[in-house]
């Protein structure tokens, strides 16, 4: 008879143990967030590589499902492909561009963490073209006209004391086949992203400058549908949270080798091409990536008037608040 209560005591701890396992394995089952791209091996994308490899996704109990769905040039410019590929992710990057001229359609994405603010792109010419000057009368390879690549082109070229009318722009999506132009002789310059600069570079083709000297801007965005991100409002903060924590760990100097590692296996790239990217990353002074996945309003305002300065936007100029829910980086402690 003795022996009765430490059987129901076994029992009950028994029955115990069993429902915390079975409640931490419900809690340790990662949420699946379907994630849309449309290129491969893009530099873009190295917070998220960053966030996977160092575990602050599975930190958060998110698991990323990349879904790759089919549009051109650099990012998804063309407006059918990403709006038919819609039902397919819950969340993507785009150019804030696009993202503008999304929402002034009637669309219902918001941008709720920025990715890159200043382009790493380069204008790269022909050896002969030792200026802009001496681009006067000739061909520069851009992208489409609302692009914020062409804008900063656009912007650069007045810089240096060139019209609009004083070099013929040619609209060639992708960097790759802008690449291709060059070495044909049909360009004699062009705008290209890493890695494809450095092909021109070992070509012979040389750096005019960068798209960074048109300004500071906010490039890239994280962009989810508002009634959706409503809805899963807890998985879109956890997202942040964890990109904040990657975008954090690529900008303390004792992460290097890591991100260089991170690097090499989301641009395919070896580790020379790979340092070499990640030099221009680090350099505060380009400002390229934001420190936490901030949105820059100053710097959405400034991309803003860049459309409007293009005849792309006419006035009055939309607010900038108009595109961005900061409700998420709020939640995830991004200031």
């Amino acid at each position: 008879m003795k022996a009765r209560p430490y059987r129901w005591a076994l029992v009950g701890l028994v029955a115990l143990m069993v429902a915390l396992f079975d409640r931490g394995g419900a809690a340790a089952q990662p949420i699946v967030l379907r994630y849309g791209v449309d290129t491969e091996h893009n530099i873009n994308a190295l917070a998220q590589v960053v966030a996977e490899r160092e575990g602050f996704f599975a930190r958060e109990g998110i698991k990323l499902d990349l879904v790759h769905f089919l549009a051109t040039g650099d990012r998804p410019s063309d407006r059918s492909a990403m709006m038919s590929a819609r039902t397919m992710f819950d969340m993507t990057r785009v150019q804030t561009t696009l993202l503008i001229q999304e929402v002034l359609q009637g669309s219902n994405f918001v941008a709720i963490a920025g990715v890159v603010n200043n382009p790493a792109y380069f204008l790269v010419a022909r050896p002969e073209i030792k200026t802009f000057a001496d681009l006067k009368g000739k061909s520069l390879a851009v992208t489409i006209p609302s692009d914020g690549i062409t804008l900063t082109a656009r912007t650069m070229l007045a810089m240096h004391g060139l019209k609009d009318a004083d070099v013929e722009i040619k609209d060639i999506g992708g960097s790759g086949p802008r690449v291709a132009c060059l070495k044909s002789g049909q360009c004699a310059a062009a705008s290209l992203s890493q890695p494809s600069v450095f092909e021109a570079l070992d070509a012979g083709f040389h750096a005019l400058g960068m798209h960074i000297e048109a300004g500071h801007l906010v490039y890239v965005v994280d962009i989810v549908d508002r009634s959706w991100a409503a809805a899963h409002s807890d998985i879109v903060s956890k997202y942040v949270r964890a990109t904040a924590a990657a975008f954090r760990f690529i900008a303390d100097p004792g992460n290097r080798e890591e991100v260089v590692k991170a690097a090499m296996q989301q641009t395919d790239q070896p580790e020379s091409r790979a340092r070499q990217m990640l030099d221009y990353y680090w350099d505060q002074s380009h400002d390229v990536l934001p420190r936490q996945g901030e949105i820059d309003m100053n710097g959405l305002q400034a991309m803003i008037a860049l459309l409007g300065q293009y005849g792309i936007l006419k006035s009055p100029l939309p607010a900038p608040q108009r595109f961005v829910d900061m409700r998420y980086l709020n939640e995830a402690g991004v200031p």
